[in-house]
Parts: structure tokens; C-alpha cells; sequence
């Protein structure tokens, strides 16, 4: 749900990421004026390998971008990496909704960038990448098997209308395939027939809680007698905008909160600006609802808010803070567990759905909208 979640100031992330900033910059500052005895024998190393290595043919700055990576490696977090400039930049455009994608989400697996979800209708869905397949190289740069998924997938977004080359190892065969990144569009909505309001949601960041509020206030102009929100195919990410977001739905209470290290725990409560908390609501999600979507779905299950209908979604209950380094360099690492109103914890196996239903690909039917639609019908 990528949570990532993310972010800071930079990118309007946690609130609890405050928190790791400032420890982190208490701890640099510590380090300069005492010197820590771990700090002068990384120190140490670094400048015996810089100056003296017979066999050392990379920068300073190539040195140390290692060195991170080493310490990353060791704290076995999947999803701690070191994002270099270019891709950092790509990172911030992302989390601002100003970068053009390709609809595919990708994870490392036995040292292998490997593609997990192609979401429907999408460049990679229309050209045929499959989950499975893994990411050779990108715009002719090869990965290795050092290579981070997420600095990966920033490195596949760029300017909308643009191209992006990939080449994709499937089973023995390479492929090679030119995809143009596309705008995101955030939010959608419409009226249906019954008189339901539908509303989908494609990721979590500043720019689509706006949209998410202005098309709420929109839908409920037009009285509909109940909401279906479609989480579905979405990418996660940061949670202050998930905070944000149901707090459209929920008037007050807790949404969920944010355990991190030494014990300390932030809540995430409802804002008080609620924009449908009394209408009928169903949301409907799949193993492609990922992170911040997952809390969303769990926050409205475990109020009692709405009903959530469709199948297990994807599994992530951590939080990433990204924090910059120097020029442009950002470090991102796992902070926290998020934990639904109740205290659950869905690391891995997923939110399940208060009213199962698989949609079955055979058929022009989605099964989901059409037992969303029955289930407010049925309210009346």
C-alpha cells in the first residue's frame, strides 16, 4: 500500500515522522562533535578502500552509496533502500500526483526485481507484462541483484507522454517492451442508474485527497442513496492523505495509528470534517488494494462505517519514513506497523472482506459492483 506511507513535509507524510527527523538529526549532530567509535570505523574504512584499494574503480560518492546499502542489507527490511537523485526526484513528483506511470507494481524476490501486480487497463496490462515477470533492465540500465524495487519503479515513472524501455526476463525468454507513461488519474466518480454514487480511488497523496473531496461534495449534491468506493487497484501510499480521506467518511474516533520502535504509538483520529458519514457505503476491494487502501478498508470494516466486499487484499501493515540525505539523496526505511481500529495487524495475510466475492474474469459482469449495488438496494 509501495504504505509507502510516507512521507515528510517534503511530500506531506506522517506525523510521526517528525519524530524520526529530528531523532535522526539529534543523532548527526551527537556524532560530530563526540565521534562515535562506529562512526570513525566506517570512517576509517572508507578512506583505507578510497585511497589505497588496488582494485577500487568507484567515486567517493559510489563508495558511499555502498556503504548505505551494506547497512540497509543488514537490518533486513524489505523495503529499506537508498534512492539516488534522479529517481528521488521522480519520488517527490510522485507524491505531489505530477508523474506519468506505466501501471505495474514490482517487489524484490531472490535477488530479482519481479512484477506482483499489473493493474488492469494500463500501458503494461496492454502490453502484455504478467505478474511473475522480471525486470531485466530499464531504459538500457541493467539491475543487479542489489537492485531495490521501489528505486526501480521510480526509475520506470518519468514525464507523462514520455517512453519507457523494459527489458523482462519470462521464464527463459527475454522481452523487451516500449511502454508511454500515462498521467494518473487519481479519483473518478460518477452517478449509476440506481441511483448509487460511485467513486474509485487510485492512490493516496496530497493531491488526491483534494480530488477526493471535491468529488464527494459533488456526488452527494445529487443525493444519491448510497456511496460505493472502489479501492481496488490502488497503490497505497501516504498515510496523513488516508487520514485525511476517511475522515470524509468518519466523523470521529480512531482511524488507525502507527506503532513504532521503543514502544511509542500515534493515533490517527477523524478530523471532524466529514463529508458522508451517515449516507450507506460499500467499499470494494482485491488483492491489488495495497497498503493506505488496506487501512481503509479496515478502518471502515472495524467502525462499522460500511460494508467491505471482494477478496484478501495485498498484505503490507508496515510504514516507510523517507528522509533526505545530502544532494538530493533520500533514505527510506521501515518505521512503524500500522494497526486498524481494533489493533490488528495485516502484515502479510491481508485485510479479508466482510462479504466475499471473486470477480470472475470470464465474464463482462464485475461481480463486485454488481453485489455492491444489490447490498445498498437492499438497504432502502
Amino acid at each position: 500500500m509501495k504504505v509507502n506511507i510516507q512521507r515528510k513535509q517534503l511530500f506531506k507524510v506522517l506525523g510521526i515522522l517528525t519524530l524520526c527527523v529530528v531523532s535522526f538529526g539529534a543523532g548527526i549532530w551527537i556524532n560530530e562533535r563526540r565521534g562515535s567509535s562506529d562512526e570513525r570505523l566506517i570512517d576509517a574504512a572508507y578512506r583505507l578502500v578510497s585511497n589505497d584499494s588496488l582494485f577500487n574503480q568507484q567515486t567517493g560518492r559510489e563508495l558511499s552509496y555502498a556503504a548505505i546499502r551494506g547497512m540497509l542489507g543488514a537490518i533486513d527490511d524489505p523495503y529499506a533502500e537508498l534512492i539516488e537523485p534522479e529517481a528521488a526526484h521522480n519520488f517527490t513528483n510522485t507524491f505531489t500526483g505530477q508523474t506519468g506511470v506505466v501501471g505495474l507494481y514490482a517487489e524484490n524476490k531472490a535477488e530479482q526485481v519481479v512484477i506482483s501486480i499489473v493493474f488492469p487497463n494500463g500501458p503494461a496490462d496492454n502490453a502484455g507484462l504478467r505478474v511473475g515477470d522480471v525486470i531485466l533492465a530499464i531504459d538500457g540500465i541493467n539491475l543487479d541483484k542489489d537492485a531495490d524495487s521501489s528505486e526501480t519503479g521510480l526509475m520506470i515513472r518519468g514525464l507523462p507522454g514520455s517512453t519507457v524501455h523494459l527489458k523482462i526476463l519470462r521464464d527463459s525468454q527475454v522481452l523487451e517492451y516500449d511502454l508511454i507513461r500515462q498521467t494518473r488519474e487519481f479519483v473518478a466518480s460518477r452517478m449509476l442508474p440506481e441511483g448509487i454514487g460511485y467513486i474509485t480511488l487510485n492512490a493516496f497523496n496530497r493531491t488526491a485527497s483534494q480530488q477526493m473531496k471535491q468529488a464527494l461534495e459533488a456526488l452527494m449534491v445529487q443525493k444519491p442513496i448510497g456511496l460505493i468506493w472502489d479501492l481496488r487497484n490502488n497503490e497505497g501510499g501516504d498515510m496523513q492523505a488516508a487520514q485525511d480521506i476517511l475522515s470524509y467518511f468518519i466523523e470521529d474516533g480512531l482511524l488507525f495509528s502507527a506503532e513504532l520502535t521503543r514502544g511509542r504509538t500515534v493515533e490517527f483520529r477523524a478530523k471532524g470534517d466529514a463529508i458522508a458519514a451517515e449516507i450507506p457505503l460499500v467499499v470494494l476491494m482485491d488483492k491489488t488494494s495495497y497498503s493506505a487502501a488496506e487501512t481503509c478498508a479496515a478502518a471502515i470494516a472495524e467502525t462499522g462505517r460500511g460494508k467491505t466486499i471482494g477478496s484478501n487484499s495485498f498484505g503490507k501493515g508496515v510504514i516507510q519514513a523517507t528522509v533526505p540525505l545530502l544532494d538530493d539523496t533520500l533514505l527510506q526505511m521501515t518505521i512503524a506497523k500500522w494497526r486498524s481500529p481494533k489493533g490488528e495487524w495485516y502484515q502479510e495475510r491481508g485485510v479479508q472482506p466482510q462479504i466475499e466475492v471473486i470477480d470472475d474474469p470470464a465474464t463482462e459482469t464485475d461481480e463486485l459492483m454488481q453485489n455492491a449495488v444489490e447490498t445498498l438496494l437492499s438497504k432502502r
